[in-house]
């Protein structure tokens, strides 16, 4: 059975300088796969994008947090992130999936374009999960402290339920029904309108989500409680 190699990035703060560290036998992460050269591209996703693709691809509710805390560590929640491998192999997009799964892993693509889709991406971890285990990211395994006690900010759970470590610490005083905004790292009111660095669209929170098609000050849910341009 061949191994798993999945490479991560880890960012500094405020730096796009990456370090690189990939899934391998025990004794050998410093020696297979290291990093030539590292990109962080396309559009950035939210906690709360990342949680929902992961939902979308078929990951169970418990095992959310923690595969969008492995996102962090791996792609910094980029799209498009890419790492090339000393080995001359390449790791894509949020999860960071190395192309020996290319065409060659039950449940992922046949074209390493496919993986800069996130969900496609997602449902190739998911595969990879499934044979693996969370244990085959070296971004989890570095983190695991952090990850297996992760909070998504910003997020909802579905109503009438509360999911462990899917809403925002008690203590972060975010109002009811807003949102986390990565653009301004910060939470905001429900009906807050946010320019998106990322793309250059306005949008709209509501109750967790970021809803498009803001004109004239107002929204989807009507005029903007605030307005945040770039």
């Amino acid at each position: 059975m061949v191994r798993t190699v999945l490479c991560a990035f880890a960012l500094t703060a405020l730096s796009l300088v990456s370090v690189a560290g990939c899934a391998a036998p025990p004794g050998e992460e410093e020696e297979i796969g290291e990093s030539e050269d590292r990109l962080l591209a396309g559009r950035r996703l939210s906690e709360v994008e990342v949680a929902n693709v992961l939902r979308q691809a078929g990951f169970a509710e418990s095992q959310v947090p923690r595969m969008v805390c492995t996102a962090k560590y791996e792609s910094s929640f980029y799209e498009r992130a890419s790492n090339k491998n000393r080995n001359g192999s390449i790791d894509r997009g949020l999860f960071q999936i190395n192309s020996i799964h290319v065409g060659g892993t039950r449940g992922c693509p046949s074209s390493g374009e496919a993986l800069w889709n996130p969900t496609t991406n997602a449902k190739c971890a998911l595969a990879i999960y499934k044979m693996q285990g969370i244990n085959a990211w070296y971004g989890y395994k570095k983190h695991k402290a952090e990850c297996d006690r992760y909070t998504i900010r910003g997020a909802a759970a579905p109503s009438g339920t509360t999911i462990p470590g899917n809403t925002a610490p008690a203590d972060d005083d975010e109002e009811e029904g807003g949102c986390w905004s990565g653009t301004l790292q910060d939470f905001v009111g429900a009906r807050t309108c946010v320019e998106s660095k990322f793309d250059g669209i306005l949008y709209q929170c509501m109750e967790g989500k970021w809803y498009r098609g803001v004109q004239n000050g107002a929204g989807r849910f009507g005029t903007c409680t605030a307005m945040h341009m770039l």
